[in-house]
């Protein structure tokens, strides 16, 4: 066989020659065109343009280029005939997906900045729940106002939804869309800057999470964005430290978090950046601790065990009126990239399990999804995920209504 076209033009109008083409069956061309690709159905009429063109092309080169991909494949580029709107096929030695991922790198850096010696930790007592209340009650004159102006642009880039599709462009979550443009904001979960006071300059307003973030900003000038707790105002001192105070704000390892304290932002690993208590309004408490691990009951009534090199930061997280939002109209979920959802026994027979019937009374059958699973009556959980650390699952929603969220 013959070497094959570095270029191939597929779905244009013209009828120059290229040097060669794969057919279906196997054999090589060394001349045809791409009216004759037409003719044949091996190319159809198709306009360039947008993520189905390049699916479509990486099945086309596949079928008809199987021999000359070798371990590389099809990249899309522009045909250098300025006077025809279509799309050429290059082949290249390498190939990565299109889908862009909201996941911001942290890159730790220093800047030289001549640091003090760290403070000596005076607040050594346990911050409870009773002791915020307390905080609270004092900080009535002065409730937490939240910025809602224009976010730092070089702390934030531009949000990319994919509307619950993969790469290849179909839908994997049901019931999402685009929703309205937001900015992520560069969120600090790993409170890199160790030993390095600063300072909160403003709380602000995050779209794409429930919680509001805190503006600070270190003794060296550089700013960064934190989880903002419940009792944090604009002028407090946080601190990353080992030896840091136990006031709300500030981050230390579990090794120094007293028992009895409320905690949010933990690490699972050494290291790896706060993952759980996150969201708004909630908090986990330090039960006890032995040498190695710190037993912490979590939100969902979860008890379970933390390496003592975890770091975790202290209070409870702020906007607790969250909860009580009162959204008032369909569109609202829409801005939040949320499409509507309908009733399985308001659909017919053939879409959903619950459909048919002249009455939607009830579901016909124990409830399921529209591919027949069971949606209760047993566990979820990954046989893969580790369970040596857990002490007790979470409790079920009838237990937790019953007994409280707190029991």
């Amino acid at each position: 066989m013959g070497r094959p076209a570095e270029e191939q033009c597929f779905g244009c109008q013209c009828m120059a020659a290229f040097p060669g083409l794969w057919l279906a069956n196997g054999t090589f061309s060394e001349e045809y065109t791409c009216e004759q690709a037409k003719v044949q159905n091996l190319i159809p009429e198709f306009h360039w343009g947008g993520p189905k063109a390049l699916m479509w092309c990486r099945r086309f080169t596949s079928a008809l280029n199987r021999p000359a991909l070798g371990p590389g494949a099809p990249v899309l580029t522009r045909c250098p005939d300025g006077l025809l709107s279509h799309t050429m096929c290059r082949f290249s030695g390498s190939y990565s997906r299109i889908m862009k991922r909201n996941r911001p790198p942290y890159i730790d850096f220093e800047t030289g900045f001549p640091k003090s010696e760290a403070a000596k930790q005076t607040v050594v007592a346990a911050f409870t729940l009773a002791k915020q209340q307390k905080l609270e009650k004092l900080l009535e004159a002065t409730p937490q106002k939240t910025f809602r102006g224009r976010v730092i642009k070089q702390l934030s880039t531009r949000r990319i939804r994919h509307s619950g599709r993969n790469d290849l462009g179909r839908i994997c979550t049901r019931h999402r869309e685009g929703g309205a443009m937001q900015r992520l904001r560069f969120v600090d979960f790993k409170r890199g800057r160790k030993d390095i006071p600063a300072t909160v300059l403003r709380i602000e307003y995050s779209p794409e999470r429930t919680s509001h973030i805190a503006l600070i900003q270190y003794q060296d000038g550089v700013l960064s964005y934190i989880l903002a707790p419940l009792t944090l105002r604009p002028g407090d001192q946080v601190v990353a430290s080992e030896a840091a105070n136990i006031v709300p704000g500030n981050c230390l390892p579990l090794r120094n978090i007293p028992v009895g304290s409320i905690i949010h932002n933990i690490e699972l690993r050494p290291g790896a950046g706060g993952q759980l208590i996150r969201a708004a309004g909630t908090f986990a408490t330090i039960i006890t601790k032995d040498r190695e691990y710190a037993t912490i009951k979590l939100r969902s009534t979860e008890i379970r065990k933390f390496p003592l090199e975890c770091w975790a930061s202290i209070g409870q997280l702020s906007h607790l009126e969250r909860a009580m939002r009162f959204k008032g109209k369909a569109g609202i979920n829409r801005w939040l990239g949320w499409r509507p959802s309908v009733r399985g026994n308001a659909q017919d027979p053939h879409t959903h399990p619950h459909g048919g019937g002249t009455s939607a009374k009830h579901t016909k059958r124990p409830p399921v999804s529209p591919w027949g699973i069971l949606r209760t009556g047993y566990k979820t959980r990954s046989p893969l995920k580790p369970l040596g650390l857990i002490v007790r699952r979470k409790l079920p929603g009838k237990m937790q209504k019953k007994f409280g969220i707190a029991s």
